[in-house]
């Protein structure tokens, strides 16, 4: 009676033993195929790329990117005024060719302006803004366009001008190629990011 309770016991003990064996070896393939997936699983991340007059605004891939734009084609118009200085009146204009030629994915560009309305240690203050693309005022001094995959394959490289005008009642020195503190005029801040599809939504405030 014993040996057969012995023998029943061993046979437990045996089919457990089997049993933990199977299932630690299935686990160890499962581990291993695994740990392959992972390794071998690779997917390449879309770069986004914009020019701005010919400068590469776009220095990483991570979708975003805050810059203070470039400023090096200023057009003034000083009617009545000597030439170097600008007085009541006097308009800038910033021609900003925005190229994303090689981008892989669309694009959404926001223009903010920092004028004398927003800082008043600027000097001259906003007036418009035009674009041979679509843009849309979406904020107090925000305007914001999209560039499409299709725009980009076909070579649109929207020309967006801005207009400052300078309203003081006293001449100040005006740009010249030695003079040429723009930060003390006027800054345009650009924000460039992946589109995806989002509502343009204009600003109505």
């Amino acid at each position: 009676m014993n040996d057969k309770k012995h023998k029943k016991y061993l046979i437990i003990f045996i089919v457990l033993v089997v049993c933990c064996f199977l299932y630690l070896g299935a686990k160890a393939t499962y581990t291993s195929y695994e740990s392959v997936v992972d390794g071998n699983a690779k997917t390449d991340i879309a770069k986004i790329k914009l020019k701005v007059n010919g400068i590469d605004v776009v220095s990483n891939n991570d979708g975003t990117l805050n810059n203070n734009v470039i400023l090096n084609n200023i057009t003034w118009d000083s009617t009545h005024t000597r030439e170097g200085k600008l007085s009541p009146g006097s308009h800038g204009t910033i021609d900003l060719e925005l190229d994303a030629t090689g981008s892989e994915v669309a694009i959404l560009y926001e223009f903010r302006f920092i004028d004398k309305l927003i800082d008043e240690d600027k000097l001259l203050t906003f007036s418009n803004i035009t674009s041979s693309n679509n843009i849309t005022r979406t904020a107090v001094d925000t305007y914001t366009g999209v560039l499409t995959l299709d725009d980009i394959n076909n070579g649109v490289k929207p020309i967006v001008s801005v207009d400052f005008l300078f309203d003081y009642l006293d001449d100040i020195e005006g740009i010249t190629e030695d003079n040429q503190v723009l930060d003390d005029l006027f800054e345009i801040h650009l924000h460039v990011l992946q589109y995806r599809g989002e509502t343009i939504t204009e600003y109505t405030g």
